[in-house]
């Protein structure tokens, strides 16, 4: 009790008042969306999950009177007491109010029954609603604990990659409960991780999806100037040589979003119709004029 009353103190001291009222509120929320898919949906088809509440999953199929959100709570006080003092402050504060968000919620939702009965249809939509409560969780600045920290941890002693520790972490539930549970759900619940992950980062850097592009043109310089003008967006000049002409000019490179990205064609063209242009995909953009770095979520990373 003396460990859990210190690692509470030194959570509130490392939030400012500005977490107290937009990023805690927004923490919770996530915490309660993501116990809704578990409650309302895994446990009503013996589904799995990755992480802790996997574990605690496959520990509540194993011996009903156990409930979830116990276990996930008990599990979770070890690794927060090990951790506290490996990561950062405001992140250890946010993990644990996700941590114990998600736990409450999980008790006091057991009720719900989302009634879906096709099993593919059911990990899709558990996978939906977990991916975006989560993500809240992770984009605010927390995490629901558990395997986030031991990766963080083996990786500051033993200099693991944090993805590879996560990413087998997560698989020892699926696991288990393949060998132990019921295989059939152990495989559905892998489409459940899988739709979950990805709108996890759908919600993490979906509103930041930008595309640069790469325009090789003899008027560089003209489409440069336009891009500043119109746009309001930076350019950068990259020096490129013609393998065949040997010919030296400017490759105009720029980052736009998708709203833009039209205008930008629609400008090149009026200026050199001949012009080549390179369209990437980009996942994130940090810096002036788009994410700004020391975003919360991604103090911890």
């Amino acid at each position: 009790m003396r460990i859990i009353t210190k690692l509470i103190q030194n959570a509130i001291r490392a939030l400012g008042k500005k977490d107290l009222w937009l990023t805690c509120p927004s923490v919770m929320a996530g915490g309660l969306i993501w116990s809704l898919a578990i409650n309302g949906i895994l446990i009503h088809h013996q589904f799995m999950s990755g992480g802790v509440s996997g574990f605690a999953l496959v520990i509540h199929y194993l011996f009903r009177f156990l409930p979830v959100g116990l276990m996930v709570f008990l599990m979770n006080i070890p690794i927060f007491a090990v951790g506290w003092a490996m990561i950062s402050g405001k992140f250890f504060a946010l993990s644990l109010l996700g941590m114990l968000s998600f736990s409450f919620f999980l008790t006091v939702t057991t009720w719900l029954h989302i009634p879906i009965d096709n099993p593919i249809l059911a990990t899709i939509f558990a996978g939906v609603i977990s991916g975006v409560g989560s993500g809240l969780v992770f984009r605010f600045g927390g995490s629901g604990g558990g395997t986030d920290i031991i990766a963080m941890v083996i990786h500051r002693y033993f200099s693991v990659r944090v993805g590879a520790v996560y990413f087998a972490l997560n698989s020892v539930p699926l696991i288990l409960g393949a060998l132990l549970i019921n295989l059939e759900a152990a495989l559905y619940s892998i489409i459940y991780v899988y739709v979950s992950g990805s709108v996890m980062d759908r919600i993490l850097t979906g509103f930041n999806q930008r595309r640069s592009v790469f325009i090789i043109s003899e008027k560089s310089s003209e489409i440069a100037n336009e891009v500043l003008d119109k746009l309001h967006r930076g350019a950068t000049f990259l020096k490129g040589e013609g393998a065949y002409t040997h010919t030296t000019m400017n490759v105009v490179y720029c980052v736009v979003s998708l709203f833009e990205l039209s205008r930008l064609k629609d400008l090149i063209s009026s200026i050199d119709p001949k012009a080549f242009i390179i369209i990437n995909e980009t996942m994130e953009v940090i810096g002036k004029g788009f994410e700004p770095i020391g975003k919360p979520w991604m103090e911890h990373i």
